[in-house]
């Protein structure tokens, strides 16, 4: 928590949230542009996409964690106590799209790419603040940059948090280059989603307390899912120029 004022409390999680929606919708309204979206088109979109992505990450999270919210259903509100899933913003942010290209006869593929202009860059901040929540960490390691995690057994413990937000800063500069050579609708969306996973399944293999399927954390299914999927648009991408 960063401060707290009677009811009021600001914590580094939500924080780093409100930077990555900031940086979300500057990045959008610069890059929209260059890869052929209207600005007032993005202007329009915003919000409402904010809102999809972040209704879908909570019920993505509430579907793969359904314990506690079988018991009391009106958990599923409160978003105070966290529980949020990249793959349900993905599913949710994709079928915005698809329904805002069909009202403005353009590509969702291209307006995904958009968005992918500014998803890494929003990963580095959600990262930060699970880092200062001293979540996500490792498995325990001796390396010197382990780091010790308030009330988390086991000594110093690998930083995924750290390991994760300089892979996807340096994606970020990456992503700004492929929208220069950009050869068809999705490809700078899908590149940046199979990176993303690759590097997430790799981590997970460091966390060996969340394996939930033989030696696979519930992470990596969803990562392997999004690879999958992902390698299929891009060769279907390629095949069809």
């Amino acid at each position: 928590m960063i401060v707290e004022i009677g009811p009021l409390a600001i914590r580094w999680y939500g924080l780093m949230m409100a930077l990555s929606i900031l940086t979300g919708i500057w990045l959008s309204q610069r890059m929209g542009p260059r890869l052929g979206v209207p600005s007032d088109l993005v202007d329009r979109i915003a919000v409402p996409l904010i809102v999809w992505l972040f209704v879908g990450a909570r019920l993505g999270y509430v579907l793969s964690h359904p314990g506690p919210y079988v018991a009391d259903p009106l958990e599923i509100l409160r978003v105070d106590r966290g529980g949020l899933s990249s793959h349900g913003a993905i599913a949710a942010g994709l079928l915005y799209l698809w329904r805002v290209g069909r009202q403005s006869g353009m590509s969702p593929w291209t307006l995904a790419d958009m968005c992918a202009t500014w998803i890494p860059a929003a990963n580095v901040f959600v990262r930060f603040g699970n880092l200062m929540n001293g979540e996500l960490y490792g498995d325990p390691t001796s390396l010197p940059w382990g780091l010790l995690f308030p009330g988390v057994p086991g000594g110093p413990r690998h930083p995924l948090q750290l390991y994760e937000m300089v892979t996807s800063a340096v994606l970020f500069f990456v992503v700004q280059h492929w929208v220069g050579v950009r050869r068809f609708s999705g490809q700078i969306f899908w590149q940046t989603i199979v990176w993303m996973s690759v590097v997430r399944f790799l981590l997970d293999l460091l966390r060996s307390e969340e394996r939930t399927v033989g030696f696979l954390a519930l992470g990596q299914i969803a990562a392997l899912a999004l690879i999958a999927v992902g390698a299929w648009f891009l060769w279907r991408g390629r095949h069809q120029l």
